[in-house]
């Protein structure tokens, strides 16, 4: 049996790096038990272009560092499969959104993790409730976390 991948959407990352400790620990956490199972978190490439973007938020890291971080993480760590934003991947998008109220950037992420066979959708967005049969939203938080290793574990 193969263990589920685990897609993982924008805000988590910004979670695990930009937030205080409390909410940045079950991220961090995951994100290093992904070493023993690279290639099992999968996101857009549409993250890069949301994560890279200037932001205002309180605990932001500065531009060049965050350049930096995510660049480490998501293009060169290998923890990540980042999948591209194709065309098949736009079309299907707003076939989605006819049906279910997602925005767009959500929408991209929904149907990159329906293409990439995904059991998890790890997100602290709250608005993601319409998520495809076979596909759970789990919160990064400790709990969240937890329910996934244990899955990866089996």
């Amino acid at each position: 049996m193969t263990a589920p991948f685990v897609y993982i959407d924008t805000n988590v990352f910004i979670a695990g790096f930009e937030s205080p400790i409390e909410n940045a620990r079950p991220v961090q956490d995951f994100l290093r038990a992904l070493r023993e199972r690279p290639g099992i978190g999968i996101s857009s490439e549409l993250t890069l272009a949301e994560i890279l973007a200037p932001v205002s938020r309180p605990h932001a890291l500065p531009a060049v560092k965050r350049r930096r971080l995510y660049f480490d993480l998501l293009l060169w760590s290998g923890l990540i499969d980042l999948r591209p934003v194709t065309r098949e991947i736009l079309i299907e998008t707003a076939d989605l959104r006819s049906v279910a109220r997602h925005k767009l950037p959500d929408a991209i992420h929904v149907v990159t993790a329906v293409h990439a066979h995904c059991s998890f959708f790890l997100s602290h967005d709250d608005g993601m409730k319409r998520l495809p049969q076979g596909m759970r939203r789990v919160r990064a938080d400790e709990s969240g976390v937890d329910e996934i290793l244990r899955a990866l574990s089996q």
